[in-house]
Order: structure tokens, then C-alpha cells, then sequence
């Protein structure tokens, strides 16, 4: 089946899932430039994200506390405060809210898994099997109230704080590992990746933001490479 991937906030304990904007979650399938989850994420990324840790997390690999990324650590400490030690997927999945359902395009798909949820939940409570986790975080008296209310945006400038740097699909050239130029990719999740399939992304652990302004006394990378 593959690894699949959500995008992780590791200081909020959100995530949100390509699945439920009707994406596939491998590595590269929300990969393009014009990707509605890629545009949730900007969004999130220019508000209630701005300055949090994030990566492109992958469901088939473990994590530890001797790894050489903050990152990590802090999801290994996660793991196993949680009882899962090492096994930070499952420990986000159970514990972290899933906040896909705050988007409008989002709408579709939430919407059928929170009507599962619900069902799940009254079965749960007339026969205490198989409880159930409140992936979106919902008030179950109320389940539909403050979601939707957002739209995605892709903004001009992805910048990397940490090491003051920054690319614009418009202005730094994508290109394959052959030099030749790709119009179709968003290098973001290369960059952050994290998982079984590919190696760790270079600004894995930085502190990632975007803009519609160039930001003052930063680098503009003048070319990026995807990974085929």
C-alpha cells in the first residue's frame, strides 16, 4: 500500500491529512504547486501555525530519542509519555486533533467520517465496544460548529527562518536531478519530509513560514531539486 504522510504540528498537536481534501497521503502526491492541501497549509501556516515546528510525516517509520533532530526527540518524548515509544504516528493519530475539518474544501470528506464517528460513538455507548477517537476534535452535541470556515491560500514566499532563506515558485527554478526545469512541484514536502521512503528534507526541524512580502534581509534560493 505505501507510506503515507500528513502534515504535523508538533507544538499544537495538529495535523492535517491530504485524504480528507480528497488526496492521496503517499510522498508525492500532494506534491504540485496548484495542491489544495499544499494551500491549507500555507493558510495555517500564516496564522495558527506562524512559528510552530511542522514536518511531511510518514506512518511507516519510528522515531527516537537518539536521532539528531530536535524534531524528533520532541516526537519520541511525545511517544512515549503517551505509551507508544518510538511509535509517533499512532500516538498523533489517537492524541493530536486532525483540524483538516477547519477548511472548506475540506468539507465533503469530513463530513462523511464525522457522520461515521457519530454512529460509532452511539454504538459505543449501548455496548462499550470499540471506542472511538474523536479524530476532529468535535463538541458531539454540536459537531459541525466553528468548521468549514476557512479557505485555502498559497502565498508567494516560503520562507525558512531558521536559516533566513527563502523560494518563490515563480522566481527559484525547480528543477529535476537532470538540471531540467519542472513547473509542476512544490519542493516543501522534500524539504520537511520525514519517513520510510525518503531521507530526512533538509530544513526538517526549521522554523517555516509564508508571505506575499519579500521578507527583508533574507536569501532568495535561486534553484531547488526534486528528488528524480
Amino acid at each position: 500500500m505505501g507510506e503515507y504522510y500528513n502534515w504535523v504540528n508538533i507544538d499544537k498537536k495538529e495535523y492535517i491529512c491530504p485524504a480528507d481534501f480528497d488526496y492521496g497521503n503517499k510522498f508525492h502526491e500532494s506534491m504540485h504547486k496548484d495542491s489544495i492541501p499544499l494551500h491549507a497549509l500555507h493558510t495555517l501556516l500564516s496564522d495558527e501555525w506562524f512559528g510552530d515546528h511542522i514536518l511531511w510525516f510518514g506512518d511507516e517509520c519510528s522515531v527516537s530519542e537518539q536521532s539528531t533532530y530536535g524534531i524528533i526527540r520532541t516526537l519520541y518524548a511525545q511517544s512515549a509519555e503517551f505509551g507508544y515509544p518510538g511509535n509517533a504516528f499512532d500516538m498523533m493519530c489517537e492524541s493530536y486533533r486532525n483540524v483538516s475539518c477547519l477548511f472548506k474544501e475540506a468539507e465533503k470528506q469530513v463530513r462523511e467520517e464525522i457522520g461515521y464517528y457519530l454512529a460509532d460513538l452511539e454504538d459505543f455507548k449501548k455496548t462499550g465496544r470499540y471506542e472511538v477517537i474523536n479524530e476532529y476534535g468535535i463538541d458531539e452535541e454540536h459537531p459541525f460548529e466553528g468548521l468549514f470556515m476557512k479557505m485555502g491560500k498559497m502565498f508567494t514566499y516560503t520562507i525558512n527562518h531558521t536559516k533566513k532563506i527563502y523560494y518563490s515558485l515563480d522566481e527559484t527554478d525547480i528543477l529535476f536531478q537532470d538540471h531540467t526545469k519542472n513547473n509542476y512541484s512544490d519542493p516543501l514536502p522534500l524539504l520537511m519530509g520525514y519517513g520510510r521512503v525518503t531521507e530526512p528534507g533538509e530544513w526538517l526541524g526549521d522554523i517555516i513560514g509564508v508571505s506575499d512580502q519579500r521578507p527583508s534581509g533574507y536569501t532568495l534560493l535561486p534553484k531547488l531539486y526534486v528528488d528524480w
